[in-house]
């Protein structure tokens, strides 16, 4: 079967205008391929051998009612440039909902959640976290929190007479040889920690009380049930965690957590924390907005709020320490040895592409590509092993991030990827040794 012609258009409100590319099914030519947009500048239309198709831009075209001229006669891809119309904005998500001064774009966050809903399994429904259990939601700061307390503690403005004394000390304890060194130094440390912000500070969970997280949402254990906690895949598990407690596990390690009655992997517990942790993509709870993020916008969240403060658009994901892939779900080639290493393009784009129906029927749903834009952070990505990404970690002049996610979950991303890509024209889908994909916002 002949392939269909592609249409994808991006909006790039930096220049204010539109990248038009078209990828066709057979060479073009003057008499049989023609585009035009429509008179009021919403839309593109192909003609092409007796197929039309028909993509809506992400932003009105200036040019309403022209014909695109076929710069060369013969050839399969074809692009242009449109210019917007005026009264067109040129940022279409400057003004969208969720998005936080820092970047962080997080779906589900604390305020979009409601007092007292319950939570259950996306999959089948099971109930997880009971109705009125949860009294309050509470967002989780950023990963840098306890570095700014700690900052912000010894340089407040408000407090001269502390101000003085902890550089005082400090001072102290640098002129000063007597063995006495180490003890002041913990003494200050242990000081930090009592006010709750030291380095070694974390958050625990809280009965009664939900953590937001970008990508998940946090609960007491005794807050959960229908649950079966694995160190591996569901059959290898049990609904008591103490009955896998046998042996002495580090505090770095996880274990899985499917639903007790579909099977399907819905989080992890992280024993630093003692907290059941819920794949937002994997539940389903109450909210304002009534939407339910998906493994993209997920992703997408953890991405911008990454560049906002590190200033890396690299990222390399990573599995989290004892979780492992455990189903048909996860990509062939993902598994404990590969990564997944991401290079952020644009973070703030609106695209639209007649590719969507070509993305696989797994991920379908979460490859947003729908007539109208899509709002999308757009992406290199490959995947390397993970030899190779421990010794990018360990130079000092890395530029990567490290993000740890589920097992699962990156087999899940990869496949999302690789949809993305086909969204684009193939001329256009890969640079060097990378693939080009996006993630939804």
């Amino acid at each position: 079967m002949e392939p269909k012609s592609l249409i994808y258009a991006e909006l790039l409100p930096n220049i204010r205008q539109i990248s038009l590319a078209i990828s066709l099914s057979s060479p073009s030519s003057q008499t049989s391929t023609r585009v035009t947009i429509t008179a009021d500048g919403e839309e593109v239309q192909l003609q092409h051998h007796g197929d039309i198709e028909t993509l809506k831009l992400p932003a009105k075209a200036a040019l309403g009612g022209a014909v695109l001229p076929i710069q060369k006669p013969g050839a399969t891809a074809l692009s242009w440039r449109l210019p917007l119309q005026q009264t067109s904005p040129a940022s279409p998500l400057a003004s969208r909902q969720g998005e936080a001064t820092d970047g962080r774009v997080s779906p589900w966050s604390a305020t979009d959640l409601q007092t007292g809903s319950g939570v259950s399994c996306r999959r089948c429904g099971t109930v997880l976290v009971k109705n009125d259990a949860i009294t309050v939601w509470k967002d989780l700061p950023s990963e840098n929190w306890a570095e700014m307390m700690e900052f912000w503690h010894c340089h407040k403005p408000d407090n001269k007479d502390d101000h003085s004394h902890a550089h005082a000390a400090r001072d102290h304890v640098a002129s000063s040889t007597s063995p006495s060194n180490g003890h002041m130094e913990k003494a200050d440390e242990s000081s930090l920690a009592a006010r709750g912000y030291g380095a070694s500070s974390i958050i625990s969970a809280q009965e009664g009380v939900g953590f937001v997280d970008l990508t998940a949402l946090l609960f007491a254990e005794s807050n959960c049930f229908a649950v079966t906690f694995s160190r591996s895949a569901y059959e290898c598990g049990s609904t008591n965690r103490e009955d896998l407690m046998s042996s002495n596990i580090p505090a770095s390690q996880s274990l899985n957590i499917f639903c007790s009655s579909c099977h399907s992997q819905i989080g992890f517990f992280n024993f630093r924390t003692a907290a059941v942790t819920l794949l937002k993509w994997q539940i389903s709870c109450k909210s304002a907005s009534g939407a339910a993020p998906g493994i993209s916008e997920c992703l997408a969240a953890t991405l911008v709020s990454t560049i906002s403060r590190s200033g890396s658009s690299k990222s390399l994901l990573t599995p989290i320490s004892g979780t492992v892939a455990t189903s048909k779900g996860a990509a062939a080639n993902t598994t404990d040895d590969t990564v997944v290493h991401i290079w952020v393009l644009n973070s703030n784009i609106v695209y639209s592409s007649s590719g969507s129906a070509a993305a696989p029927t797994a991920v379908a749903a979460e490859v947003k590509a729908a007539q109208a834009g899509t709002p999308a952070i757009k992406l290199l990505y490959r995947l390397i092993p993970h030899e190779e990404a421990d010794r990018m970690l360990e130079i000092v002049t890395c530029d990567a991030q490290e993000i740890n996610l589920p097992a699962e979950a990156l087999g899940r991303i990869e496949k999302l990827l690789d949809g993305s890509n086909l969204l684009f024209p193939p001329a256009e889908r890969t640079f060097k040794e990378w693939k080009v994909g996006v993630l939804t916002r």
